[in-house]
């Protein structure tokens, strides 16, 4: 049973009059273990194929499963549920908080989850170790390079335990040998069996993935 199975989803945006389809008819299926990177132009549609895999939007047409919950019928609380346990996010610009540790940044997701600060501060901790990170548990985020930062989001990804990461350009904001390291971490973690979708218009990258799916025209070319 894939983890994400979609059919025929749209989306179209409205502005005023004009109406702009973003997604048409979309088919997809991920399976669980799978390393797949989403290729295509800008406006192809990959992004927002990924959020809405993400729970970050919702299709306006379509049919979703996810683990075999139907995301299509869910409420916004529900989706936030969904969106805090089941899946975690890489972005390309890291989206770490200044004045929070290393250590701290990574624990977040769990105060949402209300996790004693005991057990957040171990699964933390155990995070940052799988990313080679276990000595940078007390520095703030400015004492960092980028791919250390990047190393710090994915650890913060993994916290939760999710089913499938969602990386969107993860190496987009890196040099030659940062990119290398955190990609080799995905192929790892990929390895040791999490469920990874990577947007990505970068060859060097995508090679790191299972399987790579391009989409042109918000299709699935």
């Amino acid at each position: 049973m894939p983890v994400i199975s979609m059919r025929n989803i749209t989306k179209t945006y409205q502005n005023g009059d004009v109406e702009t389809s973003v997604l048409r008819g979309v088919d997809l299926d991920i399976e669980k273990g799978e390393f797949v990177a989403l290729m295509g132009p800008s406006g192809s549609g990959k992004s927002t194929m990924m959020h809405i895999m993400g729970f970050l939007d919702q299709a306006t047409d379509g049919t979703y499963m996810f683990q075999d919950r139907d995301v299509s019928r869910l409420s916004s609380d529900e989706l936030a549920l969904m969106r805090r346990g089941e899946v975690g996010f890489v972005f390309q610009a890291f989206h770490l908080l200044p004045r929070l540790t290393v250590l701290e940044n990574v624990m977040l997701p769990l105060v949402y989850l209300g996790i004693d600060l005991k057990e957040r501060k171990e699964r933390a901790a155990k995070a940052l170790d799988a990313v080679g990170l276990a000595d940078r548990v007390d520095f703030v985020p400015n004492q960092l390079s980028g791919g250390q930062k990047q190393r710090v989001a994915i650890a913060r990804s993994l916290i939760t335990d999710p089913a499938v990461i969602f990386a969107d350009e993860p190496t987009g904001n890196l040099d030659s040998k940062s990119s290398e390291q955190v990609l080799g971490i995905l192929r790892d973690l990929n390895k040791a069996g999490r469920t990874i979708v990577m947007v990505t218009h970068e060859v060097d990258a995508a090679a790191y993935a299972s399987r790579i799916i391009r989409m042109k025209d918000g299709c699935i070319a």
